[in-house]
């Protein structure tokens, strides 16, 4: 066997452990969330996302990702509950990795070839990984400084919202940025359960003091992961504080990213946009229609009513100006 096929051989095996440690890790977490009561929130597969609706799931593309993860959420958010929820995920891990092993240099059940010891040597450095990283999770969230508060509290915010809590409702602490990069896309969820706080409280001084915030760390480039904040930048801009440059510069972006989006907030936003933005009021009106339909099945559950004010509002704008 030549060289380049002995590389393409061992690369598949190496592919192999790599997804079926990846998969091993998103059954114990959805055993151990199950056993505990968390609540199921979402499985990404690469580019493929599954996520929990209000009435089953939905199966769409996010923007590719180099793993394999599985998130629930958990109402009461304990470190004792979250340690044995990450547990549970290193122990299948670990499972599947020592039976692996087991079969290849013990029963020799499997074959000793380039395929499997190379999937058996990924399977191994990627269970001693998940180790590492819930180690480092459980140290991040039990810190007491900046790093620990908003972690904890992001977690807590999103498992409430997705409760049925009211943001508006919620006691949100309030802590400032680390400046450290690891915990700055955590920092950004943060901020936008502050915005969500503040926006359904109709606070709109404190809503801009966090805007400002989150304008210091917009990023280069959106993802659609960060779709949710996108569209909120351009909310924002459009009807809270009107800025036309900022509108058209966040909305480029926003346009571009929403495509394929059904969520209640996504269309809330862009029918604002064809109103106060592009002037077509018809295409406003559908498009909050549709938006007012989505409502009951948005994935946030405690922002359905904040949704459907906004949309209401937008509504009874056009008809208004309609007669």
């Amino acid at each position: 066997m030549d060289g380049a096929a002995q590389f393409f051989i061992g690369a598949g095996g190496a592919l192999a452990g790599y997804i079926i440690i990846g998969i091993a890790a998103a059954i114990g977490k959805i055993v151990g969330g199950l056993l505990l009561h968390f609540k199921f929130d979402h499985f990404i597969l690469f580019m493929i996302k599954i996520r929990k609706k209000n009435k089953g799931f939905s199966i769409g593309l996010c923007d590719p990702q180099p793993y394999i993860s599985c998130r629930m959420t958990d109402p009461k958010d304990t470190r004792m509950r979250n340690l044995i929820y990450g547990a549970f995920s290193m122990a299948v891990a670990l499972f599947f990795t020592e039976t692996a092993c087991f079969q290849i240099w013990g029963t020799k059940l499997m074959p000793k070839n380039i395929f499997t010891m190379s999937m058996a040597m990924v399977m191994v450095g990627y269970t001693f990984v998940l180790m590492v990283l819930l180690a480092f999770n459980q140290k991040q969230k039990a810190d007491s400084g900046a790093a620990g508060i908003m972690r904890r509290e992001y977690e807590r915010c999103y498992a409430a919202i997705r409760e049925g809590r009211a943001p508006a409702e919620l006691e949100i602490q309030t802590v400032a940025y680390t400046g450290k990069l690891t915990d700055l896309s955590v920092y950004k969820k943060y901020l936008l359960m502050l915005y969500y706080h503040f926006l359904d409280q109709g606070d709109y001084d404190s809503l801009r003091n966090v805007m400002d915030e989150m304008e210091d760390h917009v990023p280069d480039k959106w993802s659609r992961g960060e779709i949710s904040s996108l569209c909120e930048f351009v909310f924002y801009n459009v009807i809270i504080q009107p800025n036309e440059g900022k509108a058209h510069f966040y909305g480029t972006s926003f346009l571009a990213k929403m495509e394929g989006n059904e969520e209640a907030n996504i269309k809330r936003v862009f029918a604002y946009w064809l109103y106060f933005v592009k002037k077509d009021k018809g295409a406003a009106l559908q498009i909050a229609m549709e938006a007012m339909k989505a409502v009951g099945s948005y994935s946030l559950t405690g922002c359905r009513d904040m949704e459907m004010r906004f949309i209401e509002a937008l509504i009874k704008r056009i008809e208004q100006t309609s007669s």
